[in-house]
Parts: structure tokens; C-alpha cells; sequence
């Protein structure tokens, strides 16, 4: 369903996991629908889950002993760019899976690791940019009053 300008993924979970999630992802800071938009973007940008699909042994024991093997009553709804939905859609579509099963695999990584399993953040800068910031960084370029950047600037 598209709602304005974003996209609607409903799903039905455990109702514990859910609220375990809210829990993890208002510890971060942000809520779980943007913790999903998150998770959706590395999707697009790895091409592919931005974590291993598998539990460990240990991460089963662990999300075993938490009790979170229930029935999935409990419904999720985050709204996405549809954009990003239809993207996303396609790469879970090419691994097989749904955008629910994609989005139950983050959510066990999640609470086995108590951690977002993969980077949050900016990307690399590109190799200009890293050049860029290298030069910055230099010594020898420090400038010590407004006059000596301004002669620096007009010299370039």
C-alpha cells in the first residue's frame, strides 16, 4: 500500500520480540521503524543481507533461552520511500526470502549480538575526498591567524 510518499510493509511477529526490539532500537536512540529504514538501506547498498543469514550455535542458544520461538502475533507497520521498498523487495526477492523473513533474520541478529549487526554510518569517502582530507591534515598547511589563511587561500 502507498501512503503520499512512502510505502507501508506490514508483518506479524511475537509480540515480545516486538517489544524487545522497541526496547534495542530507543536504546540507539532512534525507533524501530527508522531502525528498519536503516537495516533496508545497508540491504540496498551490500545488494544483498549486510549480515551472515545464519545463527551460530551460540546466537540459536541465546535467542532460544530468550523465548522468542512463539507464535507471531504481533504486527509491525513501517512506512518506506516506495522506491526503496520496491528495491529492497527485489534484492530480499533475489536471496529468496520475504521482506518479513529478511526483516525476522535482522531482528534475531539484533537481539543475539544486542548490537546492530552491521556499520551505521557514512559511507567511505571516495579516493578525492580522502585525498582531500589528507591534505587538510597536513602540518605544514596549518594556518595560524585569519591573514595567513587568506594569503594561503589567494595562493592557490
Amino acid at each position: 500500500m502507498i501512503i503520499g510518499e512512502k510505502a507501508e510493509i506490514i508483518m506479524w511477529m511475537e509480540p515480545e520480540k516486538k517489544r524487545r526490539m522497541e526496547t534495542f532500537f530507543e536504546g540507539l536512540g532512534f525507533s524501530l521503524p527508522y531502525g528498519l529504514n536503516i537495516f533496508f538501506e545497508q540491504c540496498i547498498i551490500q545488494e544483498g543481507l549486510p549480515f551472515e543469514a545464519m545463527l551460530s550455535e551460540d546466537e540459536k542458544t541465546v535467542f532460544d533461552r530468550a523465548g522468542l520461538t512463539g507464535s507471531k502475533t504481533a504486527q509491525l507497520v513501517v512506512r518506506i520511500d516506495p522506491y526503496k521498498k520496491s528495491q529492497v523487495e527485489y534484492t530480499f526477492g533475489e536471496l529468496g526470502i520475504t521482506a518479513s523473513e529478511a526483516i525476522d533474520l535482522f531482528f534475531r541478529k539484533c537481539l543475539c549480538e544486542w548490537d546492530v549487526p552491521f556499520r551505521v554510518g557514512y559511507p567511505k569517502p571516495n579516493a578525492v575526498t580522502l585525498a582531500a582530507m589528507a591534505e587538510t591534515a597536513d602540518e605544514s598547511k596549518a594556518c595560524t591567524s585569519v591573514e595567513g589563511l587568506l594569503r594561503d587561500l589567494e595562493a592557490d
